[in-house]
């Protein structure tokens, strides 16, 4: 399979991963994608004239297997690849079948009968097109089938209705179930067991796999051949109910940290390290910075200033700012590869001299509010914009049913029920005008807590399911798995401990030192030479693959 790469910008990881925030600045998924099915109707490209299939042997099969449903065939743009759009009964509730059934979305790139299949264990919503699907390095180096399944609550995978808010059956039990429902549905009538299985997601879509790998364990599932979760946090509260501050605290502390002294990246760690404490205790850098977050982001400063005395709002207002700079911060690393970009970082003691000129003093005000889609704009300014390959499937109807419940995301739900968040580590600020601790306290605004602690009020499980998990990992742990991360990507600092490490249990944790928040392993640009070795190195021992 050869589609086209996208990122996960705006998507998934917009944050791969975990909170969307009340100031929308943060995030991780394609939460959204509400397409209608077409079930063995004709199609036509919203660019091309190219008609696709109504069927073929491969559709056909899928046709006959016991539950599945509209079945679709889709072709990229430029007609080399073609894809399985399906969909499987599946029950609401697998701890009690006579609460019915739903319809899960997944998608079939064939490659053959008898090859191996990758499955993308979802964390949110599927594309709605084929040319929107993310590219697999683990499909190309094992020349394999790839099915993608949808998670339940997201996108068209609806256990109950879309105006329900309740989520009464959004658990991480319940995913893992749907997809070893899937396996088999699969393993039975299309793929043999005796072919090698994968199951493999990036973000929370890796948690989702590692959790498919937990459960397997508890309920003596025989899936999956291998487990290979990418970039995928597991958070420990140590703060609010659900909030972890070591995701903050690694994004200041080792982001773009350890490079050789005098290197460009050394340097711009440093200058990155003095930004907040530059903006916070300096009066002419902190006034352009609010004057910019007053055009750039009206609703945000005026939600801080409305929450505070008089005062406090200067204060409150500088704590919004760096805020804003640590998510764009958080987002560049995740996304775009420190080295391409660090030559930018501007020194942060020319925009706080005395002295300083107009256009040091902005420079410093474009780098804290730059977002990465600005950032690589910057670093490719010829690239064009990628348009999405086919027209939006969704009725006005549903637009503004999604429009209504935005701040009510099934992910959100799953923060506050098992899987955490993350909050922001505000150490680096100038404690003279503003604290550490005052700063900590706007952001709180902007936290899913905060947002929806109130509906889903005890819910939260102590950080209980991420706990067994990562103790799971290290000492019970039967499931081949292998943890992937970067080491410049945010999220790791909620990666799995070092010491599941353990070849003799068939368990590895590899770090890639120059990834971003991504499945890739075969490109040089994307992955270390070690990091691709060790990766394929623990492939190739449970799979037996020939050197």
């Amino acid at each position: 399979m050869n589609m086209k790469i996208r990122q996960y910008i705006n998507g998934m990881a917009t944050a791969c991963l975990l909170a969307w925030g009340a100031w929308g600045l943060t995030g991780c998924a394609k939460e959204a994608h509400m397409d209608e099915y077409q079930p063995q109707q004709e199609q036509k490209s919203k660019d091309t004239d190219q008609e696709e299939p109504l069927s073929d042997e491969v559709s056909e099969k899928l046709n006959t297997i016991p539950g599945v449903s509209d079945v679709r065939i889709q072709v990229t743009q430029d007609g080399k690849e073609k894809g399985y759009y399906f969909a499987v009964d599946q029950l609401i509730d697998h701890n009690d079948a006579s609460k019915g059934t739903f319809k899960q979305r997944c998608f079939l790139s064939f490659e053959g009968y008898e090859r191996p299949v990758v499955m993308e264990t979802q964390g949110y919503a599927m594309a709605d097109a084929i040319d929107d699907i993310l590219d697999q390095d683990l499909v190309e180096y094992l020349k394999a089938n790839y099915l993608e399944v949808e998670h339940r609550y997201f996108g068209k995978s609806l256990p109950e209705d879309f105006d329900n808010t309740d989520f009464t059956y959004l658990y991480t039990d319940q995913a893992a179930a749907d997809l070893h429902s899937i396996v088999t549905l699969m393993q039975e009538h299309l793929f043999p067991r005796s072919n090698k299985w994968v199951a493999t997601g990036t973000s929370k879509g890796g948690i989702t796999s590692t959790l498919y790998a937990y459960y397997s364990d508890q309920n003596d599932w025989d899936d999956i051949d291998l487990y290979i979760p990418f970039c995928a946090p597991f958070v420990t509260s140590k703060t609010s109910p659900c909030e972890d501050i070591n995701i903050g605290w690694y994004l200041i502390a080792r982001c773009g940290y350890g490079y050789e002294a005098g290197t460009t990246e050394a340097v711009a760690y440093q200058r990155l390290c003095k930004i907040p404490a530059a903006i916070s205790g300096n009066e002419a850098l902190r006034n352009a910075c609010m004057r910019e977050f007053h055009q750039s982001n009206p609703d945000m400063y005026q939600d801080i200033l409305s929450a505070y005395d008089s005062d406090k709002m200067e204060q409150a207002a500088t704590a919004g700012v760096i805020y804003t700079f640590y998510s764009n911060l958080f987002n560049k690393f995740s996304y775009i590869p420190f080295s391409l970009w660090a030559k930018h970082v501007p020194d942060p003691v020319k925009a706080t001299d005395a002295d300083a000129s107009d256009e040091e003093i902005q420079e410093m005000v474009n780098m804290v509010f730059q977002t990465s889609e600005q950032l690589e704009k910057q670093l490719n300014p010829d690239e064009e914009e990628q348009a999405s390959s086919r027209s939006p499937l969704m009725t006005d109807e549903e637009i503004l049913k999604i429009r209504k419940e935005d701040k009510t995301m099934p992910y959100s739900v799953q923060v506050m029920r098992e899987l955490g968040n993350y909050r922001y580590d505000f150490q680096l600020v100038d404690g003279t005008f503003l604290t550490p601790q005052f700063a900590a306290d706007v952001a709180y605004l902007a936290s899913t807590d905060y947002l929806y602690g109130t509906r889903y009020k005890g819910q939260w499980d102590g950080g209980k399911l991420m706990k067994a998990v990562r103790n799971w990992a290290k000492t019970e742990q039967t499931q081949p798995i292998i943890f992937v991360y970067s080491y410049n990507d945010p999220w790791t600092g909620a990666a799995i401990d070092d010491a599941v490490h353990n070849p003799t249990r068939q368990v590895w944790k590899v770090v890639n030192s120059i990834g971003t928040h991504d499945c890739a392993f075969l490109k040089e640009n994307q992955c270390d030479v070690a990091a691709s070795k060790a990766i394929k190195d623990a492939i190739s021992a449970v799979l037996n693959l020939p050197d």
